[in-house]
């Protein structure tokens, strides 16, 4: 009887996450980028990116892949020209402020506000504002892109301008603050002036501390493990079930099949129920820092476990690959275990 509900358990388990998963995988597959870098040309236009900046991957992408960038930059301009040029709308300096998106295969036209905002940085006697009255928003890799502009003229000229260079340098002028450890957490703001020979100044950059408010959500893993408890190599797969709050909070449930494969315990298998809860360090990335407690609820084919009916572990999550688990395993809450029946270990599981 107990094995039939086990294994009922475990089939409704995986059904109703992988269903919510599925559901919120497809809702969240839009990037949400937090950081944003003005450009100021000197034709009047400003260039807006939306990016993940000074996460590693996405500044390493910005600084080694440049010259793709620019290529595509450049084509996507090229490409938005040509399918304006079919339209045979002119004269838009004399129309009202419009928000223009490039589909690739098609163009939405909407008005905007006419309002004109500016920024006042703390501290500084500057006054910052957006240049051109138009919004172009055209399709890049790893950023949403926006062009403010007054004429079709102005996006011409852009197609003159060295934006690699513009970019490398810009990123010399950002990347030391970015990396800096008191910022990780921050979101970055930053206006950057570009002359007529490409050449880059920063007018304002600051970092600031902001909670995005994100959808509550169930997430289902599968994570094969190895693990060395007290000399003795063992291998398990897990499959985890939690609820993330906030994005910042997971609560989690997970049933785990360990095997033991060493000399003496060559048929040793124990399963285990844990119960975690998690605290995400770092919002920008995957950094998770959390307790767990478990329970032996089977064990056959061997002695390894016989003294061992529960465990806590410290699962650290810094990498979207695996986690780190530090683990003691004893016999008892309310009694003092003897030194033989406590085992300490150290778990990496890999999430797939």
């Amino acid at each position: 009887m107990y094995t039939i509900l086990k294994k009922v358990l475990v089939v409704f388990m995986l059904i109703f996450s992988t269903i919510l998963s599925m559901s919120v995988a497809f809702g969240q597959r839009n990037a949400s980028y937090l950081d944003t870098i003005r450009l100021q040309i000197p034709n009047g236009v400003t260039i807006e990116y939306a990016m993940n900046y000074h996460r590693n991957k996405i500044r390493k992408y910005h600084h080694n892949k440049l010259e793709k960038h620019q290529k595509e930059f450049k084509r996507n301009i090229k490409d938005f020209l040509k399918r304006w040029e079919v339209l045979g709308i002119t004269n838009l300096e004399e129309k009202k402020p419009l928000i223009i998106k490039d589909l690739m295969t098609q163009i939405e036209i909407t008005e905007r506000e006419n309002n004109r905002t500016v920024f006042f940085p703390r501290n500084t006697k500057l006054a910052l504002t957006v240049k051109g009255k138009h919004k172009l928003n055209i399709p890049q890799s790893y950023s949403d892109l926006h062009i403010y502009f007054d004429n079709i003229n102005q996006l011409e000229e852009l197609l003159h301008y060295d934006i690699e260079k513009i970019l490398q340098k810009g990123d010399e002028k950002l990347v030391s603050e970015a990396k800096d450890r008191k910022n990780k957490r921050k979101l970055l703001k930053a206006w950057l002036s570009v002359d007529k020979n490409n050449e880059v100044g920063l007018t304002y950059n600051e970092f600031v501390h902001k909670e995005e408010k994100y959808k509550d959500y169930f997430c289902l893993g599968i994570s094969p493990s190895i693990q060395n408890i007290n000399g003795n190599w063992l291998s398990g797969v897990s499959l985890d079930i939690g609820l993330v709050l906030n994005a910042k909070y997971r609560f989690g449930i997970s049933y785990e099949a360990m095997y033991n494969f060493s000399e003496d315990n060559k048929a040793n298998r124990a399963e285990w129920i844990d119960l975690s809860t998690e605290l995400k360090t770092n919002f920008l990335e995957n950094d998770w820092w959390g307790i767990s407690m478990g329970y032996l609820i089977n064990h056959r084919g061997g002695d390894f476990f016989d003294n061992h009916k529960f465990r806590i572990g410290l699962p650290i999550t810094t990498s979207r690959s695996f986690t780190v688990t530090p683990e003691f395993y004893f016999k008892d809450f309310f009694k003092e275990s003897k030194e033989e029946n406590e085992y300490f270990g150290v778990k990496i599981s890999f999430n797939l």
